[in-house]
């Protein structure tokens, strides 16, 4: 279980706080240690892409009069891309 949009919303701060970390360990690495990091942060944009999709789904299927908490646990397969196991 993934747990709260709390939580959800901790992980994104954690992944923003270390994609700064990442550009700026990229503005000071050298050409060789930069495909590395590029790579990093193209995942770490993916999962932060992920994790707000599935906030606002998690909001959308709240809203409903009748909420399928499978489609809410999982952002509405937001978070699938993320954690396979919820696919």
């Amino acid at each position: 279980m993934i747990g709260t949009n709390r939580d959800l919303a901790a992980m994104r701060d954690a992944v923003d706080h270390e994609l700064i970390q990442l550009h700026t360990r990229r503005l000071a690495s050298r050409a060789a240690e930069t495909v590395s990091v590029d790579c990093q942060i193209a995942l770490l944009h993916r999962t932060r892409i992920a994790l707000s999709a599935a906030m606002v789904n998690r909001r959308n299927e709240a809203s409903k009069d009748i909420v399928t908490f499978s489609r809410w646990a999982s952002g509405n397969g937001a978070l699938s891309a993320i954690i396979p196991s919820l696919g």
